[in-house]
């Protein structure tokens, strides 16, 4: 082989190596804009099965609207944390929002007719700290795509095995499982999300879940 033709497959090679996917550039290229949504949301606190209102546009202490316990079966650690909650409430359930932990070199998994499957490495997010940052590299990403315009559809992040961040801490299983609906305005919100941790620290188990569901997106508020 000649040397021009050798500089032209290095060439060639580095570019392709360097050409990103166009879907996932359609993803990260998604507009974050849009109107808040209030809705209707369903989640597990310590063992209670809460239903509430939410409108992120409203002033703080009046965002969410707790439909069931009543009142009067609350407890002030329920109250407390309700506050807490409410504060926090931005309105921020839009899927498109974990496009920044989806690497350039993700590799295509599986395809359909209108979707496209990627396995990853998460990238951590930017204010992630070094002990985020190692955790990060262990777990295992996979999201879907619409093929139509790069909507994230599902975004899962698992750890493959059991991983020990400190010597007195040790995480066994990891799993986090989103899935998302289309709202009106063709942005993916975050239908529901389950997250299971379970591990030991300072010679004590722990095992938590996290579970929520927005049951009814109501409509814009702003």
């Amino acid at each position: 082989m000649s040397r021009s033709l050798v500089l032209f497959a290095i060439a060639f090679g580095s570019t392709a190596q360097a050409s990103a996917d166009p879907l996932l550039e359609m993803m990260r290229a998604a507009s974050e804009e849009g109107p808040l949504y209030a809705y209707e949301t369903r989640f597990a606190w310590e063992d209670i099965d809460v239903t509430a209102r939410i409108d992120p546009s409203a002033e703080i202490g009046q965002r969410i609207d707790v439909l069931s316990p009543s009142e009067a079966d609350w407890s002030e650690k329920f109250r407390e944390d309700l506050e807490k909650m409410d504060a926090g409430t931005e309105g921020d359930i839009w899927c498109n929002e974990f496009a920044e932990m989806v690497p350039t070199d993700a590799s295509l998994l599986d395809q359909g007719a209108s979707t496209s499957t990627y396995a990853f490495t998460p990238i951590p997010e930017p204010d992630a700290d070094k002990t985020e940052q190692k955790m990060m590299k262990q777990l295992e990403g996979v999201v879907t795509l619409d093929k139509t315009d790069g909507a994230i559809l599902s975004f899962q992040m698992t750890l493959p095995k059991p991983y020990k961040p400190a010597m007195v801490a040790k995480i066994n299983t990891f799993i986090m499982d989103v899935d998302c609906e289309r709202a009106p305005d063709g942005r993916t919100f975050i239908e529901s999300f389950n997250m299971d941790v379970s591990g030991s620290a300072m010679m004590q188990s722990f095992d938590q879940s996290v579970s929520r569901q927005i049951t009814k997106l109501l409509g814009p508020v702003s």
